[in-house]
């Protein structure tokens, strides 16, 4: 017979820790959908606010050079 110091207590098991490497992917998935988001949102508001306002395509072109600089500067601060 056991002694009741040897039996299985009914206190939770510690949580396993998780390696750093275990959870790097999750912050580059962040980091992706964000630049997606970016791109997406000011490229097709671009190509939308030139089709409501007739106009040529320049705020389409300003639009995509914002993403482009939004781009390297999500990039740079991921780095860092």
């Amino acid at each position: 017979m056991e002694s009741p110091k040897k039996q299985n207590s009914l206190k939770p098991s510690k949580p396993e820790k998780v390696n750093k490497g275990d959870k790097s992917f999750m912050r580059y998935y962040a980091l992706v959908l964000e630049l997606i988001g970016l791109n997406l949102a000011l490229i097709l508001g671009g190509y939308y606010l030139d089709d409501y306002l007739s106009s040529s395509p320049i705020i389409i072109l300003i639009g995509t050079f914002l993403a482009m600089a939004g781009t390297i500067w999500l990039l740079l601060k991921s780095l860092k």
